[in-house]
């Protein structure tokens, strides 16, 4: 889960880190329209704030040093390993990855070109979003058990469809296996590597990968956009996609390192990241390993940002002000323009008065025939499904949202922003996504079978 600015016109003026009870505030307003905590990180020149409101879970409030899940914005860390392994020499961003793969693997594009590790770094390999024999055994917690095994099968059975840097595609497999491929190239694993090259020389002592079977102390629970707690993901192979969980002090370090990082162990390696490397999802949000890249009034931005079924988080860095912000939800909720605004209050939060609309009340018979699947391509996919009377809604191998009514076709979401329209029929043929400008098109691909189905 991620996104990139699209370029935004503001008029020039010096940015500030907003002071602490302004931050608040502004915190506090957000979790009256939705969330459970928030964590807010401030960098600026090197001094750092840090602003908790809401609470954990229940009635405990949200500690200083509460751990969160930051999925995503790993890629960023995994991204400084491969900056940090090309500095060093132990191998080029232009070598092809499957110099790294087991004897008789190999990793190619369509064209029969090897694919390279900075493919990988920049959504460019050509690899898809998720691997095809992706399937959990426990849906709540998808990453947990696809371990190496089944990752050397899928590159067994690939059969790539794309050449190489021909087009941006988000891909977690790409990045999983990037962070598993640098491990074998240093003769260790992707968690040893991790913890030697970028947590233990930062500082970050209270960052780890949340791995299956490992226990993670002072991680809070996560919630969906309801306040209900949700399962915590774990990864195995994967890890370097997602995995990372950290407070909001060890994410301020590693931003401070990365606007300062002639006074790290990693400074040239942090420098080479942040360089544009690759053309990304458009053309003014171009890449580097791991960082995606947005112009805003004539400076250049770097961010990132991650989400897991019950947590959001964002992270986005100026090096030109030498100013950093990031905002950690244990709630996966709109974060994305509360981190932005607090970079540069110039920048204007969403407006969420979407999510206040007032809901139309359904019958559930009329809910049922809306259920199936329905797909865009066959690697991405929304399943609808009822339970308890109520619609609800999952992209592949994401956390599974409630819609709301605005009629009996047109629904909302107050997870986030957006608009699902069903095409009349029963069952509906398709269904029409509306969310930031975007329109998707899903066909639906199966019936619903008779009468509610649980919540995927």
């Amino acid at each position: 889960m991620a996104g990139a600015l699209a370029w935004v016109a503001v008029p020039a003026r010096t940015a500030r880190a907003m002071p602490p009870d302004r931050t608040a505030a502004l915190l506090q307003a957000r979790l009256t329209e939705q969330g459970v905590g928030l964590a807010s990180v401030q960098v600026e020149r090197g001094s750092v704030s840090i602003v908790t409101q809401g609470a954990a879970g229940g009635a405990m409030p949200l500690a200083a040093d509460a751990r969160f899940e930051i999925g995503s914005i790993t890629k960023t860390f995994t991204g400084l390993l491969l900056a940090d392994a090309a500095v060093r020499r132990t191998l080029a961003l232009a070598d092809p990855v499957e110099a790294a793969l087991p004897p008789g693997f190999v990793l190619r594009d369509a064209a029969d070109a090897p694919i390279r590790w900075l493919d990988l770094a920049t959504h460019r390999s050509g690899l898809p979003r998720l691997p095809t024999n992706l399937a959990p055994r426990n849906i709540a917690d998808p990453y947990a058990d696809y371990d190496e095994a089944l990752l050397l099968r899928f590159l067994r059975d690939f059969r790539p469809t794309l050449a190489r840097d021909t087009k941006w595609e988000y891909s977690n497999l790409g990045f999983g296996l990037l962070g598993w491929a640098l491990g074998r190239v240093a003769g260790s694993s992707y968690p040893q590597l991790l913890a030697e090259r970028v947590l233990q020389p930062l500082g970050m002592s209270r960052s780890a990968l949340a791995l299956p079977g490992r226990a993670t102390e002072g991680l809070v629970v996560g919630h969906d956009v309801e306040k209900r707690p949700v399962p915590h993901w774990h990864f195995d192979v994967l890890a370097g996609a997602g995995g990372l969980i950290m407070p909001a002090a060890d994410l301020a370090r590693f931003a401070q390192a990365a606007l300062q990082p002639d006074g790290t162990p990693l400074g040239e390696a942090f420098l080479l990241a942040q360089r544009r490397h690759a053309a990304g999802a458009g053309e003014m949000n171009p890449m580097g390993p791991g960082w995606m890249r947005a112009p805003l009034d004539g400076r250049i931005l770097l961010n990132h940002d991650g989400g897991t079924a019950g947590f959001a988080s964002s992270l986005w860095l100026d090096p030109q002000r030498r100013r950093a912000s990031a905002v950690l939800s244990n709630a996966l909720v709109e974060v994305t323009d509360l981190a932005l605004h607090l970079l540069d209050e110039s920048v204007p939060i969403r407006d969420l008065g979407l999510l206040r609309q007032a809901a139309l009340p359904l019958e559930p018979a009329r809910l049922v025939p809306l259920a199936g699947v329905y797909a865009v391509r066959p690697a991405f996919k929304l399943t609808i499904s009822v339970r308890d009377d109520q619609l609800w809604a999952q992209a592949t191998h994401q956390g599974a949202f409630q819609l709301f009514a605005r009629s009996e076709r047109r629904f909302f979401a107050r997870i986030t922003p957006l608009e699902i329209e069903f095409a009349e029929g029963s069952p509906p043929p398709s269904l029409t996504l509306f969310q930031g400008g975007m329109t998707l098109r899903f066909v639906r691909e199966q019936a619903p079978g008779p009468g509610p189905v649980g919540r995927p």
